[in-house]
């Protein structure tokens, strides 16, 4: 009877203690992680906006990479559960998609107990800061277990990491990308190679009409001088007006270094440059150099002043536009 009463006053002694660490702990817990990230905000949040995303960058995921994970629902949505099962580090939980925007994702996180956690982005000049946060309103137990050892303590180092993690894989990823508008481009170091042509400023609307013409002046004088060419047809943009709708290009033909011909201007190119094999309409090879524009920007890359289009497909024997093939290059820094 002794030592139940013992055993009942150190029961009691403990609750007591709970109780009064209960009463004295905090009633709501904060805890961020913040990141410089050297990428837009839009692909930064491209990386965390799905449960699936996130698994690439979590920190657990180290913890335990056998653990058992299911989602359900259609995830990256509002609804979507993410629930997992592991080892001791990880434990057993779930989390819910409670709002999702283009800067922020809210999720219920159910773990031990129910928190809130959000992640979000903003962008300054090109860079991003990652924000994770972790909210909860703990109950009684938990806020004794908070008077111990704070949430820095216990999942601080983990937020740390998880940001860590997702710096990296958004940066390395940011300097792998090689697509844009669905365009695959290339870093070349150029061939030096002279163009002759015909150079001009000319209105949007005139210029099928002037590089039929031009090219008609060209190829003869070029033949007659017994300079070969050494590609296809092309054209060389100095200046693009979207102002006054017009361009300062030339019709030309590549040809060996050095080449000339009094009637003629020559534009010798070598270099650093960045290319795009684009196939399809000549209307639609706009797409290419927003493609490019977008690259440059994305990589900081400085643009050379020179904008080439070589016509490699014929039309007169493919009248498919689909199969005609446009190789854009523009000279970079």
């Amino acid at each position: 009877m002794k030592a139940l009463k013992i055993v009942l006053g150190v029961l009691f002694a403990i609750v007591l203690v709970i109780i009064v660490l209960g009463l004295l702990g905090p009633k709501h817990v904060h805890l961020e992680r913040s990141v410089e990230i050297d990428a837009p905000a839009d692909f930064v949040f491209e990386h965390a906006n799905s449960f699936e995303k996130n698994m690439l960058w979590s920190p657990w995921e180290e913890k335990d990479p056998n653990m058992t994970k299911t989602i359900e629902g259609t995830d990256g949505t509002v609804g979507a559960v993410y629930s997992w099962k592991g080892n001791s580090e990880v434990g057993e939980g779930s989390q819910k998609i409670m709002e999702i925007g283009d800067k922020k994702m809210v999720t219920e996180l159910n773990f031990m107990s129910v928190a809130q956690v959000t992640f979000s982005v903003s962008e300054t000049d090109g860079k991003t800061i990652a924000t994770w946060s972790y909210d909860e309103d703990p109950g009684l137990l938990f806020r004794a277990v908070y008077m111990l050892g704070s949430a820095e303590d216990f999942i601080g180092p983990d937020f740390e990491h998880g940001m860590e993690n997702l710096k990296k894989l958004v940066e390395a990823e940011k300097a792998a990308k090689t697509v844009f508008k669905d365009l695959e481009i290339k870093r070349e170091e150029l061939t030096p190679k002279t163009y002759l042509g015909l150079r001009e400023v000319v209105s949007w609307a005139e210029m099928s009409d002037w590089f039929a013409q031009k090219f008609g002046t060209i190829y003869p004088a070029t033949a007659k001088a017994g300079i070969e060419p050494t590609g296809a047809p092309s054209a060389i943009y100095y200046v693009w007006d979207e102002a006054n709708q017009q361009a300062d290009v030339m019709a030309c033909m590549p040809a060996a270094e050095g080449a000339s011909l009094e009637s003629l201007t020559a534009e010798t190119v070598s270099g650093k440059a960045i290319v795009i094999d684009y196939y399809g309409s000549y209307e639609g090879s706009g797409t290419a150099h927003e493609a490019m524009e977008e690259y440059m920007k994305w990589h900081g890359v400085e643009y050379g002043g020179l904008a080439i289009e070589e016509y490699i497909t014929d039309p007169m024997n493919e009248p498919d536009t689909a199969k005609w093939h446009t190789r854009v290059t523009y000279t970079v820094k």
